[in-house]
């Protein structure tokens, strides 16, 4: 029996080693890189653009961000990847900057709003965009925790995440390492860094001095059938964080009213986004998820109330949006985020 423990030991030793090895060099999602979000960050502040990025962390890419600002902008959005392509174009009487994050809950906006008051850059103006989970308690939107604890100060909680305990327990994950695998030979390569350019348009996807994002060289430049391709591969599975949405979550709706209010008694303007779905999608939702239409409904309502604007819809038909306006089935053309403004800034 000895005999076959010191075998397994010895056939696990080194398969444990290497899972180790790949999870930590590879790290599909930069947990364990701790500059990684300072180096974009520092590039970004020289005035360049960064391009050659992989998966990091985005909130703690706005923290740094948010940190290394001389000069406070005078209006940001708050948002998820679906108004992350707003750029300082869309608002030319302004100064702007975008603090969109991928797959953005309420726990991110009021987080990323506590960044800005605790290090005193609060801009004159907060567009917020609100997406169709935004209000769901069950939309699996999880990475808000890498900055939770300005969500817990924002809301005078003295919880701990324990996010450096889950984030070892990578090391150990056979899910980690096929993601973290793929990104071993660019680590021998030595090009895991992210490289300043002058060029907006590269063949990865590129972050521009306002925050805003252009996509990569095959997203922008898809055909109409790749488009085509992507609508229907989203639609063949869950939607997108609202499969299980069944009530309006009474804590978020807690947290965007508290947030309104605190932004109210600072005399800083709101504004509001809603970015609609590719029509094939919306058709499905609008017969599906009808809480995803009440999230609007509730929204116009409490907005018309406080007198903030609303721009855009969940729904295309409203905003005069086709499928030439996407690139997938949820994510605007930058042609469509201007149509969903009317072709003038929101700031009017």
């Amino acid at each position: 029996m000895k005999n076959f423990i010191l075998k397994i030991v010895l056939f696990a030793t080194p398969f444990l080693g290497f899972l180790v090895f790949v999870n930590y060099f590879g790290d599909a999602a930069r947990l364990f890189a701790n500059d990684y979000e300072q180096k974009m960050a520092k590039i970004i502040g020289t005035g360049k653009y960064v391009t050659n990025f992989g998966n990091y962390d985005e909130r703690l890419c706005q923290l740094e961000l948010i940190k290394l600002k001389s000069i406070r902008p005078k209006t940001i959005i708050i948002g998820s990847s679906r108004t992350m392509l707003f750029k300082s174009s869309h608002f030319p009487k302004t100064t702007f900057f975008n603090n969109s994050v991928s797959g953005a809950s309420m726990e991110d906006i009021v987080s990323i709003y506590q960044i800005y008051k605790e290090y005193k850059k609060l801009p004159q103006k907060i567009i917020i965009g609100i997406d169709p989970w935004t209000f769901n308690d069950l939309s699996d939107q999880n990475r808000w925790k890498s900055i939770a604890s300005y969500y817990n100060r924002f809301n005078h909680l003295n919880s701990q995440e324990g996010n450096e305990l889950m984030k070892y327990k990578e090391l150990f994950s056979f899910s980690y390492f096929q993601s973290s695998v793929k990104l071993i030979p660019k680590f021998f390569r030595g090009n895991l860094d992210p490289i300043p350019t002058s060029n907006s348009k590269n063949i990865s996807a590129t972050k521009l001095t306002d925050g805003s994002l252009v996509y990569d060289q095959l997203y922008r430049e898809s055909s109409d059938k790749e488009i085509d391709n992507r609508i229907e591969e989203y639609i063949a599975k869950d939607i997108f964080s609202i499969e299980n949405f069944r009530e309006i979550s009474p804590k978020n709706w807690a947290n965007f009213k508290k947030l309104i209010g605190e932004l109210e008694q600072q005399n800083i303007k709101v504004e509001i986004v809603l970015i609609p779905y590719v029509p094939k999608v919306f058709e499905r939702v609008e017969k599906k998820y009808p809480m995803v239409l009440k999230t609007e409904a509730l929204v116009n309502e409490f907005a018309k109330i406080h007198k903030i604007k609303v721009s855009g819809s969940f729904n295309p038909f409203k905003v005069g949006l086709d499928k030439s306006d996407f690139y997938d089935g949820m994510h605007c053309k930058e042609e469509g985020l201007k149509k969903i403004i009317k072709g003038e800034s929101i700031d009017k």
